[in-house]
């Protein structure tokens, strides 16, 4: 069998349903929508955009499969050195998020948000000036190490 190709017009509509299927927490139906996409614009920056979060949102469901090397790929594709900072700090933020679930990893945790924290400072520097993403996001990664109490690790903590 042979997959069937979307009409390029239906373009728009099709990205709706892959938005609607990330907010009903279905991101593989999403992500297949915008490999549908793909295939008829494979540089469609809205469909990456949606692709790359998609592939994050994976990170908080217990049993989805997240593909680091598919996001990183994505993130590269973008043609803004904004969005591509941007969303490397929505991944780095994601993956430190999922961290939480394990109190053995909250270390690793605070270190992922720290990074995700400097993608965003950076990301405001560049920003359009309507834009306060970077620092919705900083704002929030900074109060999830306040709430959790996160502290970075020590390399010479030693077990007595």
């Amino acid at each position: 069998m042979k997959y069937h190709l979307i009409h390029k017009d239906s373009i728009c509509t099709v990205l709706d349903k892959a938005r609607q299927y990330r907010s009903l927490r279905e991101p593989d139906l999403a992500i297949s929508i915008c490999i549908d996409v793909f295939a008829v614009d494979g540089e469609n920056q809205e469909a990456l955009v949606i692709y790359i979060l998609a592939l994050t949102d994976q990170y908080s469901h217990q049993h989805g499969k997240v593909q680091p090397k598919k996001i990183i790929e994505a993130i590269a594709k973008l043609k803004s050195e904004f969005h591509r900072i941007y969303y490397t700090g929505i991944f780095l933020e994601r993956k430190a998020r999922a961290l939480l679930k394990n109190p053995m990893s909250h270390s690793f945790a605070y270190d992922g948000l720290m990074e995700a924290i400097e993608k965003y400072e950076a990301a405001e520097k560049m920003a359009p000036s309507h834009c306060s993403d970077p620092i919705l996001r900083y704002n929030s990664c900074l109060r999830t190490i306040e709430k959790e109490n996160l502290q970075p690790r020590s390399e010479f903590d030693e077990l007595y």
